[in-house]
């Protein structure tokens, strides 16, 4: 996730000069204070602080600083722990092993973190479970160390010092420390209102479970406080809200002699069960608000990705509606049309037959024949404009009597564009409608003639399995990638027919594939731009059991 620098991205270069300088003394006073506020809260016996936020807020400079700058920040530990511990009158050496454990802590707590890319977030689940795996290994190693040197040093119990700096220190990196590694801020804002009601609940349960009078059997309704606040509200109010919380009942354990009061001159199991409660508050708010936020991240990543989809979806059915609006007008216009051709071509064959009945010479008689079968064929492709329902007859076609039609009828069109077509007997046999296979047939040879002006066009059929492929092949320009595209939209004319006095308005390859496919086979067409174009026009073979 990309965050700003105003969430806290930590910058990637090195800081100037100046800017060290000013950084790292900030640093070095912030932790000199944290120190302070911390050694107000000795040990009754021991020689450590019960509660230690100098350790946050060093896990605080230490995410903000850049990569490079961090060892400044190694250097300001062991030396604000050592003024501190000198200014409330321990002695130096003492300071000085409790600086270098300190730094030891920043350092397991880093490497614990692993290298990023970006300045470490809180924002998914698995980053909370390495942040506090992190703080929590940290803290056990100063534990551990701090507890070998208390022992050696000032005789102190090795167990009850590594405990108290276990669980000081863990608590006060997960609940300051964090604050560093906040996310980029969530879109939705929360309530005023609803937070205020939500700090006067928490501020009751609060007073109820470490007030005067407060009892530890309630201690449970403070992580009821605490999860609604973590699954209601935005991650950085939940982590502020449980660092509040925790800071206030460790005043109200310092002042009010709750359920967790002590003595700070006699007692040690009270404030121990205290730092132990803190660590666990952080270890539940970091954990619970981060799952929390990754959810909400992840829905409204989803949420945009469907909102993507939906708007994907509604284009395309947008487009497909238009498709077909164009497509019921491209068959409406075609309907229309061919109805209105019916009429004045009724009267074109009629008036035909009736003067080929009379007495015509030779040449007259083969005049009104052409016109007789240029008007057929304009029937033909008429009833394939209007009738579009399945045929209801199919017939055994032999196909080297389809050819030969074929090739007569276009003959005289071929002969005038000084092309010629060849056959090649195959002797084969397919069920088709008669008629349909034969205007397929001449809608394909028609469009070969009209690209093989000075050429061949080629008809040979080949069975494959059970159909009878009969290709049509010319040696034309052939057809370009776009134009094959659309090969078979009606009314297209690609522009490679510009120009080659050809009348048609592009439906003959559509008419074609209609044809074949209500006949059980259909229509393919390839072609390489320059080489030609081949039409295969697939129909069912007779097979024995048609037979």
């Amino acid at each position: 996730m990309t965050t700003a620098t105003a969430a806290g991205k930590a910058p990637s270069t090195r800081l100037s000069r100046g800017r060290r300088w000013g950084y790292w003394l900030t640093a070095l006073a912030c932790i000199v204070v944290a120190s302070l506020a911390g050694l107000t809260l000795q040990s009754p016996g021991l020689p450590i602080a019960w509660w230690w936020p100098a350790a946050g807020a060093a896990a605080w400079f230490a995410l903000r600083a850049p990569r490079a700058d961090r060892t400044w920040l190694m250097l300001a530990i062991p030396l604000a722990t050592v003024t501190t511990n000198i200014l409330v009158g321990r002695p130096w050496y003492l300071g000085l092993v409790y600086g270098l454990c300190n730094t030891v802590e920043i350092v397991v707590f880093l490497a614990a973190l692993g290298r990023q890319r970006d300045a470490f977030r809180l924002d998914t689940l698995g980053n909370a479970v390495r942040f506090v795996s992190a703080a929590l290994l940290g803290a056990l190693v100063l534990g551990l160390t701090i507890g070998g040197a208390g022992a050696l040093l000032a005789g102190a119990s090795f167990a009850s010092v590594a405990i108290v700096a276990f669980a000081s220190h863990s608590s006060a990196v997960m609940l300051i420390g964090v604050l560093a590694a906040l996310p980029a801020r969530e879109r939705q804002r929360a309530n005023p209102i609803e937070v205020a009601v939500h700090a006067v609940v928490a501020a009751a349960t609060l007073f109820l479970t470490f007030g005067p009078g407060g009892a530890t059997e309630v201690t449970f309704l403070v992580f009821a406080v605490l999860a609604a606040a973590c699954l209601r509200f935005p991650i950085r109010i939940a982590i502020v809200q449980s660092l509040l919380i925790c800071v206030a009942a460790l005043l109200l354990t310092l002042t009010a002699g709750g359920s967790f009061g002590f003595d700070l001159a006699a007692s040690r199991t009270s404030p121990v069960t205290l730092v132990v409660f803190m660590s666990t508050v952080g270890v539940f708010s970091l954990l619970v608000s981060a799952a929390r936020y990754e959810g909400r991240v992840n829905a409204a990543i989803a949420l945009t990705a469907a909102e993507d989809i939906a708007r994907a979806e509604r284009a395309r059915v947008a487009a497909l509606a238009e498709q077909l609006e164009l497509q019921r007008q491209r068959e409406d216009f075609a309907v229309a049309t061919s109805h209105e051709l019916r009429t004045p071509l009724t009267n074109m064959l009629g008036y035909t037959d009736l003067l080929l009945d009379t007495r015509l010479d030779d040449q007259q008689r083969s005049w009104l024949g052409a016109t007789r079968r240029g008007a057929e064929r304009l029937r033909g492709l008429i009833d394939t404009m209007i009738d579009a329902r399945e045929s209801q007859s199919r017939d055994a076609v032999a196909v080297d009597s389809l050819l030969s039609r074929v090739q007569s009828a276009y003959a005289a069109e071929a002969s005038t564009r000084r092309a010629s077509i060849i056959t090649i007997p195959c002797g084969l046999v397919v069920r088709a409608s008669d008629g349909d296979a034969e205007r397929a047939l001449s809608n394909l040879v028609s469009n070969a003639i009209t690209f093989a002006e000075n050429g061949t066009v080629a008809l040979e059929a080949t069975r494959v399995d059970d159909d009878v492929l009969i290709s049509v092949t010319d040696d034309g320009p052939g057809m370009s990638s776009s134009t094959l595209h659309h090969a078979f939209d009606r009314f297209y004319r690609g522009p490679e027919a510009e120009g080659r006095g050809s009348s048609g308005i592009g439906l003959g390859l559509g008419s074609a594939r209609d044809l074949a496919r209500r006949n059980g086979g259909d229509v393919t067409v390839t072609s390489t731009a320059g080489h030609g174009v081949k039409a295969v026009l697939r129909l069912p073979a007779l097979t024995d059991g048609d037979a």
